[in-house]
């Protein structure tokens, strides 16, 4: 994009050079006229644009390699360096927007916007700026404990991503092994992440106190905008999931131990094909999975397919797993060049086609919003960014030929996963947001403190898996989900954007180019509309009680019964 404030040379590394830029917009004299403050919230926009893009290449770099220690001294001093002198600026910005005569004329344009400021200015502290940094540093020692996991298996060196593969495989000896050789390298590192934790959970209570909140559930939902629900309706939606959902995914798991020949099903038993069928192998390569993924999109609509070539061209996509590699998977702008730009770590299994997909949604709404005028619509609330990835997997389901060819049962087999992990996603979600508020409404604890909430959420949600002799591994499954510690709270949003994305997937059965024109439509809005509004331009409800519910999942219920 063409800079209009920003010096093309600036040095985002030069703290004096970004503070002056800085220093400029808060000295501007802004007449009483909307357009010349429109200009200024445009140049305001326009740095934190280009700020925000170098954050995440830097953010990319060091998670693609972290053992890169050049990556991750750039990305620490941008934290260090850059990141306090931006959130110094942006309460004192804030304050000159929200004191300006002018604002009112641009509320139809930019009321969403003035809101989430307004709350801003009144989390603001300037003693929460050292800790944020802080918060971000510690983030970054729990990926380097994780980026590093990887173990000897097979006469090989794998990392945690390349052993989930072997849960696919039929050999029940293997997968057992397998299996006890990821959690026993996992335990090793159980006390160095209990500590992160600690550190994390005590500066989270401190700038929740510094912010002046009564805890940190109450920072972190005016934090995150979470104007269209409660903590109350979290805990409804918990409830809802344990009677609505719990039922389906116990039997499918009774079903499935009826067909192994089990009595009950042990953990490393979950994925694999339960008829002992070969593991599917949808691809060899990970330029081999884009190239496969892109013609579905080019099958199902005109523009995904566009928008996902042009990523593939421009090389967007770091697809493989590999040691150093930080696990997980997402998707990141780059604002300034307006471009997406997708992490994954694939293993030629079936669900790397998923994540794909999912992670292809995220990058369909960059595109779409691409042209919001300013830096704040181009960040889209969780519960309708996750609508956006979560539909394509839904969606990606109607063509998997070129995968599989004329394979009808290999089809089958990956849409029964596919909607099985749907069924498993809700308990999940449920167990990891009932987590969380149980964490942070108990102020002092210990890590064995933390085991005991997370084997009392265990059971509640127990679908009927037997843990004897691994419960230490129970105790702390919780560990291995990254958004606990990197992003507290996000999670809740994936439970709510599943019903949307279901909504969605309903909606293309009946029509599919106008699903999916409706949901670029709403996508292109960015957040510049409230969360509510947004699901109804897609032709969705946002709702997530019990009534929305259950229809949505007998059809999912009654897809899993055919296969």
């Amino acid at each position: 994009m063409n800079r209009n404030f920003v010096p093309s040379n600036l040095n985002p590394d030069d703290s004096r050079a970004v503070a002056d830029l800085y220093s400029t917009l808060l000295q501007r004299e802004i007449p009483v006229d909307s357009a010349k403050l429109r200009q200024w919230i445009l140049d305001w926009s326009e740095l934190e644009s280009v700020l925000g893009e170098v954050s995440c290449r830097r953010y990319v770099a060091m998670t693609c390699n972290t053992a890169d220690a050049d990556a991750a001294k750039a990305y620490e001093d941008f934290v260090e360096n850059i990141q306090p002198i931006m959130n110094e600026y942006d309460d004192k910005l804030n304050k000159k927007l929200v004191a300006h005569p002018a604002k009112d004329a641009l509320k139809d344009e930019f009321g969403e916007w003035f809101k989430s400021v307004q709350v801003s200015l009144d989390l603001f502290s300037p003693e929460n700026i050292p800790l944020e940094t802080e918060e971000n540093k510690e983030i970054q020692a729990y990926q380097k404990i994780t980026g590093g996991m990887s173990v000897e298996f097979e006469g090989e060196t794998k990392t945690m991503q390349q052993m989930a593969a072997y849960m696919e495989r039929t050999d029940r000896e293997l997968r057992e092994r397998a299996w006890r050789t990821m959690w026993e390298r996992r335990l090793q590192d159980k006390e160095a992440l209990d500590k992160s934790f600690d550190n994390l959970f005590s500066i989270r209570k401190k700038i929740a106190k510094n912010a002046h909140c009564k805890d940190f559930i109450d920072y972190i939902f005016l934090a995150k905008h979470r104007f269209d629900y409660t903590p109350a309706d979290c805990e409804a939606f918990h409830e809802s999931i344990e009677k609505l959902v719990l039922p389906m995914q116990k039997e499918m798991y009774k079903k499935r131990a009826q067909k192994m020949g089990l009595d009950k099903l042990r953990p490393w038993d979950l994925s694999v094909d339960p008829q002992n069928r070969a593991p599917l192998k949808p691809y060899s390569t990970g330029d081999e999975l884009i190239e496969k993924v892109d013609q579905i999109f080019e099958s199902i609509h005109t523009q995904a397919g566009k928008w996902a070539r042009e990523m593939q061209a421009k090389k967007l996509i770091d697809p493989d797993s590999r040691l150093g590699k930080a696990p997980g998977g997402y998707q990141i702008g780059f604002d300034e060049s307006r471009l997406p730009f997708i992490f994954m770590n694939s293993a030629c299994t079936d669900r790397d086609i998923y994540t794909l997909l999912h992670e292809s949604g995220h990058s369909f709404h960059q595109f779409a919003l691409a042209d919001q005028p300013i830096f704040p619509y181009r960040d889209v609330a969780a519960e309708f960014a996750e609508v956006a990835s979560m539909s394509m997997e839904l969606i990606g389901m109607s063509n998997l030929k070129p995968f599989y060819g004329n394979d009808s049962e290999a089809i089958a087999r990956s849409i029964a996963g596919e909607l099985e992990d749907v069924v498993w996603l809700f308990p999940w979600v449920a167990s990891v947001d009932s987590f969380q508020h149980r964490l942070y409404n108990f102020p002092t604890h210990t890590a064995e403190d933390r085991s005991d909430i997370w084997d009392e959420i265990m059971d509640r949600y127990d679908a009927g898996v037997d843990y004897s002799g691994l419960e230490a591994v129970r105790r702390n499954l919780w560990q291995k989900q990254l958004h606990i510690f990197e992003c507290p709270f996000y999670y809740i949003e994936y439970g709510i954007a599943q019903i949307g994305a279901l909504q969605v997937w309903a909606n293309f059965k009946k029509d599919p180019k106008k699903a999916i024109d409706d949901l670029f439509k709403a996508e292109s809005l960015g957040s510049s509309r409230p969360v509510r509004e947004l699901f109804a331009a897609a032709n969705i409800k946002f709702d997530f009680k019990p009534q929305t519910l259950e229809p949505l999942m007998q059809v999912v219920w009654d897809e899993i019964s055919k296969m």
